[in-house]
């Protein structure tokens, strides 16, 4: 198995596994079901942040495979950071300006085809978007669920969004439509000017 099969392989397994041990715990009655159902589906209901997340699987899956994998696990660490800041009571002021600062950000890469970021640029903007997200995240969990389940819930879901982005973007390389790839990026970055100027 390659490396690119290894890697998207272990972001699907993670949101399954994570899936799963929700589904054992609830019936035990370690995590509250809610919770978790609340947490998966927040990635999915957000469009902001269901198109950065693939819009990130999309242009990882244009990357070596070492730089990808640490992207991915950058992100996903530093969205969990973020969340418990949020769910501590933590905020900040241009959190929302952030988000949609993202969603330009991956769209620029993904719609002019950049391919190739100066590594130390690429790891603070991976770090800086991941944790905005997860701290929107937490702020927004309803106070009633348990938040273990929820931030079980919420990797889950970035874990399956990030794979699916990835395998959606091999698809298309090896397809020779590179150009969906652009398009996708075009209007994510469209996406993120409209709501900047509609804030």
């Amino acid at each position: 198995m390659n490396d690119w099969h290894r890697i998207t392989l272990q972001c699907l397994s993670l949101g399954g596994l994570l899936a799963f041990s929700h589904s054992v715990s609830a019936h035990t009655g370690l995590l509250a079901t809610d919770g978790f159902s609340h947490g998966f589906l927040h990635p999915f209901l957000g469009l902001d942040h269901c198109l950065v997340m693939l819009g990130l699987g999309l242009w990882v899956s244009t990357q070596n495979h070492r730089l990808a994998g640490l992207a991915v696990l950058l992100f996903l660490v530093f969205m969990v950071a973020g969340a418990l800041f949020g769910l501590a009571g933590g905020h900040f002021v241009y959190a929302e300006t952030g988000l949609i600062v993202s969603l330009l950000a991956v769209g620029t890469a993904l719609g002019c085809g950049t391919q190739r970021v100066p590594q130390p640029w690429l790891w603070v903007a991976v770090a800086v978007f991941a944790a905005l997200h997860g701290l929107a995240h937490g702020s927004e969990m309803p106070l009633a669920v348990s938040g273990v389940a929820y931030m079980t819930g919420m990797v889950a879901a970035t874990a399956v969004l990030l794979g699916l982005g990835w395998i959606l973007g091999w698809v298309a390389r090896r397809g020779h439509a590179i150009g969906l790839l652009h398009l996708y990026g075009t209007l994510t970055g469209l996406t993120g000017v409209w709501l900047l100027f509609s804030a």
